[in-house]
């Protein structure tokens, strides 16, 4: 089967529209998994790592194939002419074309919403506190499995500083560490506090910049070297950090008012009659 290089990311339009299998000459573009994803995920596939995503992937690409070939089946068998089948086809088109049209005129509604930079920076200074950002750090770490390994690596570090104990560092993790970010050089990027299980945040936020664990951190996963490569207090941040984030909260929030006003309108000029 194979794999899926298209850059398939959920809630993007990194999406490319490239044929990722044929079924007895049928092509299967990476586009049309797309629905298939969101329901395996259910809309989760963006907080993925790099390893679930590829395997949601090939489920996915499974499922397509499957339901061509039973596809085609069910065509071999006369299906087709069924009058049930009709019927449900001809219903499940139906609903297609409303939603889609109505999904359609909604977002072009939405893209027409304009909001002003005085009512972004008046929501900013009413809304200071969901803009606050967390004391965080950049760290990076090497994940062995023995503990004498992990000790023997603190021991050739140790001897660094500065610049050359970080170059040391990230060339250590991309030869002995397991972990997936081994091949990054360790490189974890920035969290904050509570992200990380208990010892190794405990562990981290306790380092002073540039410097290594003295001993290793032992986890459910196994034993970590931490460096700590930078550390931030709490602030909050700048309206210019946020401006988009607020346009659209602010765009969402007056079009449902917009919305609910419209529904409201052309339902006083219709006939509705509910059984």
């Amino acid at each position: 089967m194979k794999k899926i290089t298209a850059g398939l990311v959920l809630g993007t339009q990194l999406i490319f529209g490239q044929t990722v299998a044929t079924v007895n000459g049928e092509s299967i573009t990476d586009k049309e998994l797309i629905p298939m994803i969101g329901q395996i995920t259910q809309g989760r596939y963006a907080t993925l790592d790099q390893a679930t995503q590829q395997r949601v992937q090939n489920i996915a690409l499974e499922q397509a194939i499957s339901q061509i070939l039973l596809e085609r089946e069910a065509k071999r068998s006369g299906l087709l002419r069924d009058s049930e089948f009709k019927k449900q086809l001809n219903l499940s088109i139906k609903l297609l074309k409303r939603q889609i049209t109505s999904d359609m005129w909604l977002k072009r509604e939405l893209d027409k919403q304009s909001i002003s930079t005085y009512e972004m920076k008046r929501y900013y200074q009413k809304h200071l506190s969901e803009f606050k950002k967390p004391k965080q750090v950049k760290a990076r770490h090497i994940l062995v499995k023995r503990k004498s390994e992990a000790d023997q690596l603190i021991r050739v570090l140790s001897k660094y500083h500065g610049d050359r104990l970080q170059s040391e560092f990230i060339e250590s993790a991309k030869n002995h560490s397991t972990g997936p970010s081994g091949e990054r050089g360790g490189d974890l990027g920035y969290f904050g506090e509570g992200q990380m299980v208990p010892k190794f945040n405990d562990a981290v936020f306790s380092l002073r910049v540039g410097t290594i664990t003295k001993y290793p951190v032992k986890t459910s996963f196994g034993y970590h070297i931490i460096y700590l490569e930078d550390k931030q207090d709490a602030q909050t941040a700048s309206f210019n950090e946020v401006r988009e984030i607020i346009e659209q909260k602010i765009k969402i929030e007056k079009f449902k008012g917009f919305v609910e006003k419209k529904i409201n309108y052309l339902k006083s000029k219709a006939k509705i009659k509910i059984y």
